[in-house]
């Protein structure tokens, strides 16, 4: 018999399996180690950017399938809706996003410099952190704004996932300003690279303050 599983949190949940104590009822725990080995096996980063997008591009397939799932159940035939009624978003158009994915850029490329030049043990947890929460900012802001267009959900349930989505990212920013903050007392000589940073943390905070929708222009 397959093994049970408790329905699974997605938007609420950070992937902090390491820190759970749920790790063997949870279907996201064994969903992202299999993603993870699969990476491995065919010798690749999971954390390079041009895999973070093919695996960006996953996890929206898989709330797409989650929508029309909810659609079925709801009675709402899809197929029958046309190409021009289906929503689209551009996530690029989003101010949120833009921040969220150039943090991501230039903390990647800040993880890959102290890679090569060796963790401190001072910063390890930090860069740990730093490391988890900079993939998942840029990857729960795509999903939060992915979901602008949605017409189909009803308006609580909508609600409901957004806020939750809200939660999760607002948590990566702060533990990943901690953890930057502890990491510029300890490395001075990285001093401009981790105000950039910090500084690109607290505008998508800003904007998430004020307003989540707004557009580029």
């Amino acid at each position: 018999m397959p093994k049970k599983f408790k329905p699974p949190p997605f938007n609420y949940c950070d992937y902090r399996c390491d820190r759970c104590s749920e790790q063997e009822n949870c279907r996201v725990y064994k969903e992202d180690q299999e993603r993870l080995l699969q990476h491995y096996i065919k010798g690749e980063d999971p954390y390079d950017p041009n895999i973070f997008l093919g695996d960006l591009q996953t996890i929206f397939q898989n709330s797409e399938k989650m929508i029309k799932e909810i659609a079925e159940k709801e009675g709402i035939e899809l197929d029958e809706i046309s190409d021009k009624e289906v929503p689209r978003v551009n996530l690029r158009e989003f101010i949120i996003y833009r921040l969220a994915w150039q943090y991501y850029k230039d903390a990647n490329a800040f993880i890959k410099e102290l890679e090569a030049n060796g963790i401190p043990e001072e910063v390890h947890e930090d860069f740990q952190d730093l490391v988890w929460y900079h993939t998942l900012i840029a990857a729960k802001t795509g999903r939060l704004v992915s979901g602008f267009a949605n017409n189909f959900l009803d308006e609580e349930f909508q609600k409901t996932e957004e806020e939750g989505t809200l939660c999760v990212i607002n948590k990566g920013i702060n533990l990943s300003q901690n953890a930057l903050q502890n990491m510029l007392n300890e490395l001075p000589d990285q001093f401009y690279t981790i105000t950039d940073l910090l500084d690109l943390l607290k505008r998508l905070e800003k904007q998430i303050q004020t307003d989540i929708r707004q557009k580029v222009g």
